[in-house]
C-alpha cells in the first residue's frame, strides 16, 4: 500500500509546474504525509525535483508547550535535513496577526472564551495565516497544489468535507473555494492504525524515528493506546489523541491536557486555568449588559474580569516559568483597554506584579518598547 502511495504523489508531483504547499501541523496526519512526499521525491532523479515544497506550519502561539517543544525540535530538523540532501523543501513559519491572537482577543477586546457555537479563534488563528500564504504563492505562480492530511475516518464531518470538494480524480479535489489551488490528499483512505504502521516501521528520513512523536501522543492518551499490527501480533499505537490549544474551551473536556497534567505540575495548572476560562463564560455578571453595536447583550467581558484575567495569566507564567504572553500582545492588550475607559495603564502593572512607583521608569521604558513592537506588527 506503502509503495504504491509513494508511487502516486511521485505521479502528481511531476504532472505540472506546480509548487506544492504541506500544511504541516506536526501531528501523525501530516507527519505522515510528508514522509510520503520526502519518499516520493528521493525516488526522482535530482533533474526533476525542481518544484518546490512549502512545509508550513501555522503557530498559533497556543499550542500546548510539551507538543510545541516537539514541532520546533521537527521543524528545525526537518529544514537542516532538506537542505542537507538538497531537496526542494522550506518550512515555513506562520502565525496570525496580532489583532487574532487568543489573549488579545479575551483579555483585549473581552471576547468571551470560544464555545461550539461561538468559535471565534478557529478561522482567526489556524484558517487565515495558512489561506494567506497559499494566496501569496498562487499570486506568484498562478496556480499550487496543496498537500493536506485529511482523512475520511477521523471524522464525518471531514468525511463529508473531503466528499463536497472531491473531483473525478481520487485524491484530488478543491481547495475550498480558493481559486488558483488544488487539494492532494494521499492519505485520505488511511484508517489511524494504518498511519501508525507507516509511522512506526518507516525510517523518518529527518529524525531517524517517529518514537518521540508516539510517545507525545502515549502522554496525552494517559498511557493507553489503540493498536497497529506488526506480522502476526500487535503493537501500541498511541494513536487517539488530538492536540490543539492549551486554552482551547471549545471542547467540553481536554483529554489530552488532562492526560498530560497528570504528571506535570506545569502542565496541570495550564489546565486548571483552561477549566476556570470554561466556567467564567457563562457568568452573566462578567459580561457587558450591550453588545459593542448597542443592541442588547450578552456583550464583551467586563474589564474588571479582564484584569482578572490577565493577574491570573501572569501568576500562571511566574509558577510555570512559560512564557504565554508576548510582548506585543500585551501592548495591544492595553491599547484596546485605553478604547474601554483604562486610564491607568493597567496592563503593564498587572503582567509585572513587581512593579512600584520607584521602578515606574522601567515599566515606561518597557511600555515604549511593546508600543513600537505594534506599529510594526500593525504596517507588516
Amino acid at each position: 500500500m506503502i509503495l504504491q502511495r509513494v508511487r502516486l504523489v511521485r505521479e502528481v508531483y511531476l504532472r505540472d509546474q506546480r509548487p506544492w504547499v504541506l500544511a504541516y501541523s506536526g501531528g501523525k496526519d501530516s507527519t505522515a504525509v510528508l514522509q510520503l512526499v520526502w519518499m516520493a521525491l528521493k525516488s526522482v532523479g535530482r533533474d526533476q525535483t525542481k518544484k518546490q515544497v512549502y512545509v508550513a506550519y501555522v503557530d498559533t502561539g497556543m499550542e500546548h508547550p510539551a507538543f510545541s517543544s516537539q514541532v520546533d525540535t521537527m521543524l528545525a530538523k526537518i529544514q537542516l535535513t532538506a537542505t542537507a540532501e538538497l531537496m526542494p523543501i522550506s518550512t515555513i513559519r506562520l502565525e496570525p496577526d496580532l489583532r487574532y491572537r487568543f489573549f488579545v482577543g479575551v483579555i483585549g477586546r473581552g471576547y468571551a472564551p470560544p464555545t461550539h457555537w461561538f468559535r471565534w479563534c478557529t478561522s482567526k488563528m489556524r484558517i487565515k495565516p495558512m489561506s494567506d500564504f497559499i494566496r501569496s504563492r498562487v499570486a506568484e505562480f498562478g496556480e499550487v497544489v496543496v498537500i493536506l492530511g485529511l482523512r475520511k475516518a477521523e471524522s464525518q464531518a471531514r468525511n463529508a468535507t473531503l466528499g463536497k470538494y472531491a473531483t473525478p480524480e481520487r485524491f484530488v479535489g478543491r481547495y475550498g473555494s480558493l481559486r488558483g489551488a488544488l487539494a492532494f490528499t494521499p492519505i485520505e483512505d488511511f484508517r489511524t492504525e494504518d498511519i501508525w504502521q507507516f509511522l512506526m516501521q518507516s525510517r523518518c528520513p529527518w529524525a531517524e524515528d517517529n518514537r518521540a512523536l508516539a510517545q507525545i501522543y502515549s502522554l496525552a492518551s494517559g498511557g493507553e493506546c489503540p493498536s497497529y499490527s506488526v506480522g502476526e501480533g500487535m503493537a501500541p499505537s498511541c494513536g487517539g489523541s488530538r492536540f490543539g490549544c492549551w486554552t482551547c474551551t471549545v471542547v467540553r473536556k481536554d483529554k489530552a491536557g488532562m492526560a498530560l497534567s497528570h504528571d506535570n505540575e506545569a502542565y496541570e495548572q495550564l489546565h486548571d486555568f483552561r477549566n476556570w476560562l470554561a466556567r467564567i463564560r457563562y457568568e452573566k455578571r462578567r459580561r457587558w449588559k450591550y453588545r459593542r453595536n448597542g443592541s442588547p447583550g450578552p456583550g464583551p467581558l467586563r474589564l474588571s474580569t479582564r484584569k482578572e484575567i490577565l493577574r491570573r495569566l501572569a501568576e500562571l507564567a511566574s509558577s510555570t516559568g512559560l512564557k504565554l504572553l508576548r510582548d506585543d500582545e500585551l501592548c495591544e492588550i492595553q491599547r484596546l483597554w485605553v478604547l474601554d475607559g483604562d486610564r491607568g495603564n493597567s496592563a503593564f502593572a498587572i503582567y509585572d506584579p513587581g512593579s512600584t512607583s520607584v521602578r515606574e521608569p522601567r515599566n515606561r521604558i518597557k511600555q515604549e518598547a511593546c508600543c513600537q513592537l505594534v506599529k510594526i506588527q500593525q504596517a507588516s
